[in-house]
Formats: C-alpha cells, sequence, structure tokens
C-alpha cells in the first residue's frame, strides 16, 4: 500500500493543469499569490517557481515579479497579458525553459493590446520569445535575452516570428544583450506604425538559423513618427545570411529613422533602408567587415539605400560613418536621394565619412551610384592616398562610368583631422560654456569643464570666432591638413561702461568726486562721469563741496549701467559770538535772545551760535542792567558782538514792588502800590498784553510759554522785570 501511494502522489504532479486567468478584478498579483490562487498553474517548486500552463494577466489586474527567482516555463505553456505586468527584481530574474532540450518548448510571452509593460534585470532564455501587440506600452532594458527560438504554428509554434522581440506599436528596448537567438533580435511589422527606441544594446551572433534576416529588422515608425536605433553594437558570428540594421518601408508607410553611433561588425550587410516614404539619417557609425558571404551580388555593403520606384521618397543624409573593409562602402540603388555632404549652407551636411579597404574581386568601391539621381557626397575622406578627384574616381561608380547613372559631386575631399580647442583666460584658468564658431560649420562647439571641444575637419583653412560672457570675442583662422591640430586660446576679461549720473535730484552737479574701487573720477558740466570696469560689485564714494557725501556700491553685470546719484546741498554755517560788558567787565550769566534760542554768557561773558546767512534780531539782557537789542547779520563769515550793558537799572525800582512766582504758568502776584499800568512784551518789544490798575495779580494763562519783560508804569518811573511763563 505504502508503494502504490507514493506512486500515485508522484504520478499526481505530473497531471496537466487547466490555464489560469486572472480575475479582472483590480488585483496586484506576485509568484506567491499565484500559487496560492491559480489552481497549480504557478508552483513553488524547492528553489525554483513553475508555469505549468498558460498564465493570462486580465485588463484590470496587475502581476509583479520583483524577486531574484528562476521561473521555469513547461513545455507549451505561454504568459498572455492585457493588464499590467511588470518584472523588475533588484538582481536578475531568470525565465527558462523547464527541459531546454525539448522540441516543445515554453511558446513565450504575447502582450495584447491595452498592455501596459515595464521589464528589467531579467533573462529570457530557451523560449518563443516575445509578441507586442499595438496598443500598449512596452518598456524593457538591462535584460539578457538568448537561445530563444522560433517555429511556425498557431498552437504549438512560437509567439514571436520576425526577431525574439516582435514588435507592432512604440516599444523602448534599452541596455540589453541579444545572443544567439534563433531570427533577429528586435524585428516589427511592415504594415503596422511602430516608433521604436533601440538604445545601447548588444546583439551577437543572432539569427542562427541562417536566414536572410539582419539582427535589427524593422519597418516604419508612422506618419510623423521616428525609429532612433542609437549606440548599438551588432556583431555576427558566422551565419552568412544575417544582415546587421534594417529600416524598411515596403507598404507605403511613412516614417523617419535615426540611425546613430552603432557599431556593426562582421555581418552580411551592415546597415540598409529599404522602401518609401523614408527620411533618414545614418551618423556617425563604425561598419567594419560586413562581408561574411563573400558574394558582392547578394550584398557586402557597408550601408545599402534601396529605392526601386522613379515616384519613390527616400531622403537620407549620410554622415560621419566610418566605413572599413566590407564588400562595398556604400551602395544607392535606384532612385534615393542621398547627402552624403554638401558644403551649402540649405543642405548642409559636414560629410565626414571615412572609407577604407572596400572592394572585391581586388576592386576598391567605396560609393556605387546605381541609379539615375545625382549625388552630393563632399568632405569624406576616401579609401585612397591621395585625395584628389582623379584618384577618387577609382573608388567610385556613377555617370562617368556608365552615362545612365546619375553623377557624384565628391570634390571637395580630404581626410579630416581632430581639431581640439583649449579656452583659458589669461591666467590659465580653463573657460566651460564658450561659444566656438567655425565659419562653414552651422552649429557652434561648447566648451566642457576642462574649457575644450573637439570637431573633426578636412583639410582647409578655416575662421573661428570665440565668446563668453564678461570676455571679449576673439578671432582668428585655422588650417587643417595631414595632422591633428590643437587650438589654445586665452580670452581677456570684457569691461562695460560704468555711468554715473550727478544731480540734486533736479540739476546736475558738476566737478563731483567719485572714487569707485581704486579709481577716481569727475563729473562733466552735464553731471556725468564714465568708467569702464570688469564686471563686479564696486563701493563707490561721490563727494562736492557744499553737498552731504554719497556712499554706496553698485553691480555691473556684463551689460552697460548707469547709477544715478542724488547729492543733498549743504547750507553754510557760521560763528556769531556775543561778548557781554558791563563797566568793561565781563557779565556771566547775561542772557542773549537770538534765532528763538537763549544762550547764556560763560565767566568771560562770551556766549555763540551757528546760523547760516540771514538777518538776526537779538536782545542782551542781564540782572541789574539795562537790555540791549540789535540785529546780526550774517554773510557768509563768522562775526563778533560786543554788548555794553548799563548796570544800575533795577536799582531805581521801588522797594516795596515784588512779583512773583517767577516763572509762573497761571497767574503773577504783584505786591506794591503805586503801579498804574503793566505791559508785558516779548524780547523784541512787541506789546503782547496791557493789564490797567492792576490789583493783587494779572491772569497768564492764555499767554504762550516763553520769555517776556513786564514794564511796570508809576507816576514817574517805569520798572522793567524778566517773567518766564512756563
Amino acid at each position: 500500500m505504502r508503494k502504490l501511494f507514493t506512486f500515485l502522489l508522484v504520478a499526481a504532479a505530473f497531471v496537466a493543469h487547466a490555464q489560469y486567468t486572472t480575475p479582472d478584478t483590480g488585483v496586484r498579483w506576485n509568484l506567491d499569490s499565484l500559487v496560492n490562487h491559480s489552481a497549480g498553474v504557478v508552483i513553488h517548486n524547492g528553489t525554483h517557481y513553475e508555469i505549468t500552463n498558460n498564465l493570462f494577466i486580465s485588463a484590470t489586474d496587475t502581476v509583479d515579479f520583483i524577486t531574484n527567482d528562476t521561473v521555469m516555463l513547461h513545455d507549451l505553456t505561454f504568459i498572455e497579458t492585457n493588464g499590467v505586468f511588470t518584472i523588475n527584481p533588484p538582481q536578475q530574474m531568470v525565465f527558462t525553459a523547464l527541459d531546454s532540450l525539448s522540441l516543445t518548448k515554453w511558446r513565450g510571452i504575447r502582450f495584447n493590446e491595452g498592455h501596459q509593460t515595464f521589464i528589467r534585470n531579467a533573462t529570457f532564455e530557451y523560449g518563443g520569445g516575445m509578441k507586442i501587440i499595438s496598443g500598449g506600452s512596452f518598456h524593457i532594458e538591462n535584460c539578457l535575452l538568448k537561445r530563444n527560438y522560433y517555429k511556425s504554428g498557431s498552437t504549438s509554434g512560437s509567439l514571436s516570428s520576425s526577431a525574439v522581440i516582435d514588435v507592432s506599436g512604440p516599444a523602448t528596448i534599452l541596455n540589453n544583450r541579444f545572443i544567439s537567438n534563433q531570427r533577429g533580435g528586435v524585428g516589427s511589422g511592415a504594415n503596422i506604425d511602430s516608433p521604436l527606441d533601440v538604445r545601447n544594446n548588444y546583439f551577437f551572433g543572432n539569427v542562427t538559423e541562417n536566414s536572410n534576416r539582419p539582427q535589427i529588422n524593422v519597418g516604419p515608425a508612422g506618419e510623423g513618427g521616428t525609429t532612433y536605433i542609437i549606440g548599438n553594437t551588432v556583431i555576427g558570428n558566422g551565419f552568412v545570411n544575417s544582415g546587421g540594421i534594417a529600416y524598411s518601408s515596403l507598404l507605403g508607410v511613412s516614417g523617419s529613422v535615426v540611425i546613430d553611433s552603432n557599431t556593426v561588425i562582421n555581418n552580411r550587410y551592415g546597415i540598409t533602408l529599404t522602401g518609401s516614404p523614408i527620411d533618414g539619417w545614418i551618423r556617425y557609425n563604425t561598419i567594419t567587415g560586413n562581408n561574411i558571404q563573400n558574394n558582392p551580388n547578394l550584398g557586402g555593403s557597408g550601408i545599402n539605400l534601396t529605392a526601386s520606384s522613379a515616384s519613390a521618397y527616400q531622403h537620407c543624409m549620410v554622415t560621419g560613418n566610418t566605413i572599413v573593409d566590407n564588400l562595398w562602402g556604400i551602395t544607392i540603388i535606384g532612385y534615393p536621394v542621398v547627402n552624403l555632404g554638401d558644403t551649402t549652407m540649405n543642405n548642409y551636411n559636414p560629410g565626414l565619412n571615412e572609407f577604407s579597404g572596400n572592394g572585391n574581386n581586388d576592386i576598391l568601391c567605396d560609393l556605387y551610384n546605381n541609379g539615375p539621381v545625382n549625388q552630393v557626397a563632399m568632405n569624406n575622406c576616401w579609401g585612397v592616398s591621395v585625395q584628389d578627384s582623379i584618384s577618387i574616381e577609382g573608388v567610385i561608380v556613377h555617370q562617368t562610368d556608365n552615362a545612365t547613372l546619375g553623377l557624384v559631386t565628391f570634390m571637395p575631399a580630404g581626410c579630416s583631422q581632430v581639431v581640439t580647442f583649449t579656452v583659458t583666460d589669461t591666467q590659465l584658468n580653463p573657460l566651460e560654456n564658450a561659444s566656438i564658431t567655425i565659419q562653414g560649420i552651422p552649429d557652434p562647439l561648447i566648451t566642457g569643464a576642462a574649457g575644450t571641444a573637439i570637431i573633426s575637419l578636412i583639410p582647409g583653412t578655416y575662421y573661428y570666432t570665440i565668446t563668453h560672457a564678461g570676455y571679449l570675442t576673439t578671432s582668428a583662422s585655422f588650417t587643417v591638413a595631414s595632422q591633428p591640430v590643437q587650438i589654445n586660446v586665452q580670452l581677456y576679461n570684457a569691461t562695460y561702461t560704468l555711468t554715473f549720473s550727478v544731480t540734486d535730484g533736479t540739476t546736475p552737479i558738476a566737478g563731483a568726486a567719485i572714487n569707485v574701487g581704486s579709481f577716481n573720477i569727475n563729473t562733466n558740466a552735464s553731471g556725468i562721469a564714465n568708467i569702464d570696469l570688469l564686471p563686479g560689485t564696486y563701493s563707490y564714494e561721490v563727494t562736492k563741496t557744499g553737498y552731504l557725501p554719497v556712499t554706496n556700491t553698485v553691480i555691473l553685470g556684463t551689460a552697460p549701467f548707469t547709477e544715478n546719484v542724488v547729492m543733498t546741498a549743504v547750507i553754510p554755517e557760521y560763528t556769531v559770538t556775543f561778548n557781554v560788558l558791563s563797566d568793561n567787565n565781563p557779565i556771566e550769566g547775561a542772557l542773549v535772545y537770538i534765532a528763538n534760542d537763549t544762550l547764556v554768557t560763560d565767566a568771560a561773558g562770551v556766549a555763540s551760535i551757528v546760523l547760516v546767512n540771514g538777518q538776526y534780531p537779538y536782545m542782551v539782557t542781564a540782572e541789574f542792567n539795562d537790555t540791549i537789542q540789535g540785529i546780526a547779520s550774517v554773510n557768509g563769515q563768522d562775526i563778533t558782538l560786543t554788548i555794553g550793558l548799563i548796570s544800575g537799572i533795577e536799582a531805581t525800582e521801588l522797594p516795596s514792588v515784588r512779583i512773583y512766582p517767577n516763572p509762573a504758568t497761571s497767574q503773577v502776584n504783584i505786591e506794591g502800590s503805586g503801579i498804574l499800568k503793566i505791559e508785558l512784551r516779548q524780547l523784541q518789544g512787541n506789546l503782547v498784553r496791557t493789564y490797567n490798575h492792576p490789583v493783587g495779580a494779572i491772569n497768564i494763562q492764555a499767554i504762550p510759554a516763553g520769555i517776556y519783560f513786564m514794564h511796570l508804569y508809576t507816576a514817574d518811573q517805569v520798572i522793567v522785570k524778566r517773567l518766564i511763563i512756563k
């Protein structure tokens, strides 16, 4: 019984499970939750997971594979997604066949319309590739796709057909490795708009079935769309029918393609554009040894451009490619319009394509214009030792060789040399972001952090201009011959005019002295002073006799600047000195009333005040002395006034007359007899109020505070007393 039980248990492990579809409820799934809910479609088996039957991801569901696990897929199984599918482990996840030697391995992954897919850090091997349907979003990066197969058949064949990644619609394919797959690495359909971004991938030895296919084989990008094939390495491995890179439009679907900075080595051919309508840019690629089929009648071009109809539209700009040791350098078949270098500004292309060792049957051929269209191919380095027209004719086939062919204009020509600019200031510090404009080159060079910029130019004389903010522009010429050129340029700091406009608010001030930095300048009759300075922040001071000095800072940028300065006039002041005497002796404590101020003389009988020009009434008085009034005239200089008072004035007062309090606020009490009238006068003598026949006290509440004189009249004399009202 025990043996029978064991047998039944083992047998149960191989029972086929029905396929599993996620329930379309907006749930997020992972491997473990699929193990728990898929009824055996996804299982965990020791150190790995297995998918035993087809797994379908519904439109509203999400599946996340984000662990460093191995997933083994059973024969004829596949994954199909209509929803969100993410593969993003921290290091690497592996999808592989349960049996890599089986003839019916897992069929691959299908991405249906509406899918949203992000794949990173994964290996896909021994499967049927990826089929991406138009109408979704597909992104794959940093993955390894190796030894994937192609097999026809709707139920038992691989899901992909043209390549291991078989795309309809847009896709982004970055930094992946495609190794030894049965068909190409990346392919797209000929009748569906498929703008692709294929960058920095490594393709090696694909198309192991040795069919007539390239390792990158894409169709049109679509109206207004562009396919980018940039920075990839595409290396053949002896499969003589396998090409490098192909872009085609065979059913009249438009689109553009940029094939830039790729390395294409040891394929049947390098790069080809076929069909119409196509706008293409093939530039800065290294295309070497694409001759492995070794049959010039069937291929071997470094670059091939084909448009078979006179009504076809295929325009291609070919720039800066290195084309070496191919059976043909460039072949133009039929009616493409190709610009391999043109010095006219409207169609400018620097050329800079370099040819070497291209040929077959002991005949060199860098360019074969096998069609009736005239082509322009200036400023290229041809595979001959002397870059003259006679020598170059030997490596070009065109109208000169066959009257039915288009003419190729290939002069001027020459092998480019590297020209390096190093731009510094006068202290040899590198200048970043200097702009270098070379006559005949449409785009300026921009220096990097080391102050350098590099360009390749064919032999000739060139004129350049270098500009940089804050520095003087410099221009010169240089000549390119047979050696690299190093050009060292020092830029001098640029100065800009700083203008000072000095006024009193309305009227210009001439002759104002301005100290700015370490420089001294003066304003002219219009109140203007100019100085040329380097950009920066400067402190300045403006002075002028009769005005208050002005100090401030000004920021001078990389443009002229005007600083407006307003000065405040200073009114000159002079000292008025009173020297008060009585009987020729100084009076200490004498009071001098002038300009709404009260001065008190010191022990020397002196008091002084500072006044501007003008006429100032004054009054000088001292106790037991008379009062003297006058006018001080100030007119551009200090003055001294000597005042002689007569003493004994109050000695004649009636002994019985007294006023108090003094100072007073509301009333003044009067003691004494015989007073007929009291006059209250200001220091200047102006009458303020008269009190007739005062008895006991007088009311002063309504009189402003100040110093007054009280004139007390009796029948035979006038008594004058000072009164202070607070």
